[in-house]
């Protein structure tokens, strides 16, 4: 549970706060793209044993409106995640309060935390928004025989986890969604990964889902992919020009898998990119 105040950034007339639902454990076989020796060195941790990787949400405060970026991973993924809940109360925000949850993507770290263990809506009273590409790969589409068995999976998770929020879910494209948020589709990692811009009085600030996973590895090297990637390809061009826009601009970035405190600047290093605090 997080202890003391959350880490916030404020935004002209926004509020950020980065709130953790826990940490998701894997490998380095997970990291693609680049030689186990050199994935040892970037990470420290040595092949075959655990990878840590920070799960964060973040709550937006805008006027008396709630809004939730990604939802978590809910109870039954890994013991280590599943907190966001906790958390949020333990702040004052009943899951109850949220108006909007702004999906990045439909990914189970992401996305799995919209209901409980019982498939009752975890906020009952937000309504979902995520851009139609992202919605119509993983609900509309009928699967192909050819789908990866990820995807297979995640397409029978999200449609169970979406299930109650059918009725609630505003598809939208690139542009405005909600006053001072901007969405832009960012794909490669799934079809439609989605960032918002949040922008007021002169501010901004980038919320960037999985641009980046493992910013030890793809900060110094951007071409590196990860087995979770729809399309590797596409991923590792979207990355490269979203560092470059976000380092050139100096945008704060709330990203989702930024090691605490969630939110950093960046600057170029030759290829590489180095964090900077916010």
């Amino acid at each position: 549970m997080n202890a003391g105040p959350l880490p916030t950034i404020t935004v002209g007339d926004f509020s950020v706060a980065a709130v953790s639902d826990g940490v998701l454990y894997s490998t380095s076989d997970v990291i693609l793209g680049i030689d186990k020796a050199e994935s040892e060195r970037l990470t420290g941790v040595k092949q075959g044993e655990r990878l840590p990787l920070d799960v964060n949400c973040f709550l937006i405060r805008h006027g008396d409106r709630l809004m939730l970026s990604d939802a978590g991973s809910g109870l039954d993924m890994q013991p280590t995640l599943g907190t966001l809940p906790q958390n949020l109360r333990s702040i004052g925000v009943a899951p109850e309060k949220i108006d909007t949850v702004l999906l990045t993507h439909f990914h189970p770290d992401h996305s799995l935390g919209l209901v409980d263990r019982e498939g009752r809506p975890v906020f009952p009273n937000a309504e979902i928004i995520a851009h139609e590409v992202e919605v119509a790969f993983w609900l509309d589409r009928e699967p192909r025989p050819d789908d990866s068995e990820r995807v297979q999976r995640g397409t029978r998770q999200q449609r169970q986890v979406m299930a109650p929020y059918r009725d609630r879910i505003r598809r939208i494209k690139d542009g405005e969604v909600l006053p001072g948020i901007t969405a832009t589709m960012r794909p490669g990692h799934t079809p439609g990964h989605t960032n918002y811009l949040i922008q007021s009085k002169g501010e901004r600030l980038l919320i960037w889902g999985d641009i980046v996973h493992l910013a030890a590895v793809q900060l110094v090297r951007p071409d590196a992919t990860l087995v979770f990637d729809v399309d590797p390809d596409v991923a590792r061009a979207t990355r490269q020009a979203v560092l470059e826009w976000v380092a050139a601009e100096k945008v704060i970035v709330a990203g989702a898998h930024l090691p605490a405190p969630g939110f950093c600047r960046l600057s170029r290093d030759g290829s590489r990119f180095v964090i900077e605090a916010a």
